[in-house]
């Protein structure tokens, strides 16, 4: 309803129709202006898209040429309804026949359609095929081209006119084309752009990383407004090569053929360093070592003394460190500087003088150049934290080192930072040639962008253009296979668990050494505890049955809380050891027998999940339920007691021990929590121990206690001395040997 009627309804009403085309933005209107009257309401009302402009009281209608017909009845229906002159052109216009025109495949060749928008199409035009109401084709040919452009009422969308045109001229239009186009992150796509026929497009997208791409343009068909585009890139060149080859009638752009030759001979280049990163084995010739290196490990050092300067990336466990040793030894690149967390100092001591016996290390502690001796200064190998580097860093410099290692080297990711620039400051000075070793199980936390820094300390950045550039190529998610492969051609090797299994045994154990913070507490409370030992009986059975027992109790406090020390002592390096784990993004079990030191774990890593003696059972087997699914904690923190038995966790395949317990079988039925069926990887079990304090004693005597195991048949133990009373015996016998390898 418009307004209240203003004439009686035996009179007949006036109204108007003009054509509004005031607004561009809105476009050309029919406006119906006429007073109150029903049947007029009812019959505009069924016009498409008309709407009332309670403002203006008069209704408005889209002029679209394909309403004409259904206006023009209107107005011969109400002959009271005057229509302006511009509404008659507007008619007498819309009675003619309008089509669109687009380009479509037909019987294996292109073909013309032609859709009906206004009016009645003509009664025949030569050649064309109906194709269903208001649809006509017109097969591909010269003449049928020259007919179409000579017929009024048509529009061509620009792949009709790009046929159109090629088929006068003679030529045969291609179905679709490969352009080289810059895209909007401003690297060069190899892009498709369909002419006729939409199938090439959907093959092309299956390649990896298609995307679709907005086509400027005038198109009447839904495929032609979209393009398709894949990175131009050497990770893709046979993906590239292989789909032109296989579709010879594609039209292919001079640039796009000539980089695609150098994109092909770039990956065959390419190809052969990244099958050397995917080795099993290599002969190192003359390499002599402090023990046998995997196959693996001898493919990641040939590939390390191939590349020079690379990141070693295996997953925890596979032995980083001892590849890095190797290396620098069969290069004889000493001096060499190592630089790592400081939870690492100690491990890097250790498996160098393991495996480079002939060998000096020193390592640095603090900030002041008292850290500096003459041992120092002239060791083959030289080892440091991050937290420090910068303030030797000239000192550093000035002993021209052969080779540099980074451990964890995404400590160094964010480019402002102290230790990333002097990291970058001190590999920028190392002699052309040296080795430059970047390990790391995680070079990319989070996003491209965090490898820069680390190819900037390996001088590798230009292998990637630039750290914008590398940013923009490998920016979207689905780069990341590309990224790898790119990695992996020019300095990246990585091996996983799974992939090296059969070179690997089931379990394996290894001792990750870490620094007291309470070291002088530590040694006046060991004092006091060896004195007192030293003053009793070395074999109590001389004493009476009551007295040894009270004596073997106090004994046994003395020396747990001896232990407690200890592990406070080391709880600040072993949590920075358990984060730099974490950083890696493998699942981890840690196991530890006192209370305070379960709970100070999960006061650091409040996510984790946790098995101690106060859960309830249900509560236990909800952790371990949400341990092993795939999307739960990373983290589970265990008591020695409460969950060496009963229970799996087999998500995890690394297991690490802040404190040792008392009872050697307890160890081996706490690493089977992982060791068991449903395992697919081997177990590697983590020892974190004090050097020279009674974790180091109780490591010795478990291990000499686990070999008589193991030649016992049924695992049935001889030697039935208690571990505490070796123990015992061992701190009576001060001073203690150096920390070694447990297994």
């Amino acid at each position: 309803m418009t307004s209240e009627p203003l004439t009686h309804e035996s009179e007949a009403p006036q109204g108007r129709v003009w054509l509004r085309d005031e607004d561009p933005r809105e476009g050309r209107e029919l406006v119906f202006d006429f007073p109150f009257d029903e049947d007029f309401n009812e019959a505009v009302k069924r016009l498409p898209k008309r709407w009332f402009d309670w403002r203006r009281k008069h209704w408005r209608v889209p002029a679209d040429p394909r309403i004409g017909k259904l206006v023009g009845e209107l107005l011969a229906r109400f002959p009271d309804l005057k229509a302006a002159p511009e509404v008659i052109t507007w008619l007498n216009e819309a009675d003619r026949w309008r089509a669109a025109v687009t380009v479509v495949p037909h019987e294996g060749a292109g073909a013309f359609l032609l859709r009906t928008l206004a009016g009645d199409p003509p009664a025949s035009v030569d050649g064309a095929i109906p194709a269903g109401e208001g649809k006509l084709l017109l097969p591909f040919g010269t003449a049928g081209a020259r007919r179409l452009q000579r017929l009024e009422g048509v529009h061509l969308d620009d792949l009709a006119r790009t046929c159109a045109r090629e088929l006068e001229a003679g030529e045969s239009p291609a179905p679709a084309e490969l352009g080289l186009e810059i895209g909007d992150h401003g690297e060069p796509d190899v892009t498709l752009f369909t002419l006729w026929d939409p199938s090439h497009a959907q093959a092309f997208r299956r390649l990896p990383e298609a995307r679709l791409v907005h086509r400027p343009g005038r198109f009447f068909g839904r495929d032609g407004a979209w393009a398709v585009a894949v990175p131009a890139d050497a990770a893709l060149a046979p993906h590239l090569s292989e789909f032109v080859a296989a579709r010879p009638d594609l039209r292919v752009d001079e640039r796009v053929a000539e980089l695609l030759e150098e994109l092909v001979a770039e990956h065959d280049r390419a190809s052969k360093t990244v099958v050397l990163s995917h080795a099993e084995d290599a002969e190192l010739d003359g390499l002599e070592l402090g023990g046998e290196l995997h196959p693996f490990q001898r493919a990641g050092v040939r590939y390390a003394l191939e590349r020079r300067r690379t990141f070693i990336a295996d997953e925890q466990g596979l032995g980083k460190t001892v590849q890095a040793l190797a290396t620098i030894e069969a290069d004889d690149a000493f001096p060499a500087v190592v630089v790592c967390p400081a939870s690492m100092k100690l491990m890097w001591e250790r498996e160098g003088l393991h495996w480079l016996p002939n060998r000096t290390i020193a390592v640095l502690d603090g900030r002041t150049d008292e850290t500096w001796t003459k041992e120092s200064a002239e060791a083959d190998i030289v080892v440091l934290n991050y937290d420090i580097l910068e303030a030797h860093a000239e000192r550093l410099a000035r002993l021209e080192p052969r080779a540099l290692v980074l451990d964890e080297s995404h400590y160094v990711k964010n480019p402002g930072a102290r230790r990333t620039k002097a990291a970058v400051r001190l590999a920028e000075g190392l002699p052309e040639g040296a080795l430059r070793l970047a390990l790391t199980g995680t070079p990319i936390l989070n996003r491209p962008e965090e490898l820069i820094s680390q190819l900037r300390a390996l001088g590798r950045l230009r292998d990637f253009g630039s750290g914008a550039r590398l940013s923009r190529r490998f920016r979207a998610a689905a780069s990341d296979d590309r990224l790898h492969w790119n990695l992996r051609a020019q300095c990246y090797v990585r091996r996983t668990k799974e992939q090296v299994l059969p070179q690997l045994p089931a379990k394996r154990h290894d001792t990750v050494p870490v620094l007291l913070s309470n070291e002088n507490e530590y040694r006046l409370a060991e004092r006091d505890v060896v004195a007192w030992l030293q003053t009793l009986p070395l074999d109590l059975r001389t004493l009476d049955a009551k007295v040894a027992a009270a004596l073997r109790a106090e004994q046994l406090v003395r020396l747990n809380n001896l232990r407690q020390l200890a592990v406070r002592g080391k709880l600040p390096t072993a949590l920075a050891w358990i984060a730099d784990f974490l950083a890696s993004g493998e699942p981890l079990v840690v196991f530890a027998e006192h209370v305070a030191t379960q709970h100070a774990v999960l006061e650091r890593f409040p996510e984790a999940a946790h098995i101690f003696g106060a859960d309830s059972t249900a509560n236990r087997q909800r952790a371990v339920d949400a341990f092993q699914r795939e999307d739960g904690p990373q983290l589970i923190v265990c008591s020695m007691k409460a969950a060496s038995q009963g229970l799996t966790l087999t998500r995890a395949s690394n297991v690490a021990f802040l404190e040792l317990d008392w009872t050697p079988a307890r160890h081996d039925q706490a690493e089977d929590r992982l060791h068991r069926i449903g395992q697919e990887s081997a177990v590697t079990a983590w020892y974190l121990l004090a050097p020279n304090t009674i974790d180091e004693t109780m490591a010795q005597l478990l291990q000499r206690k686990r070999s008589v195991i193991d030649a016992v048949t049924e695992g049935q133990v001889r030697d039935e001395e208690r571990l505490v009373d070796a123990v015992i015996r061992e701190l009576r016998g001060k001073p203690f040997r150096h920390l070694r390898v447990v297994a």
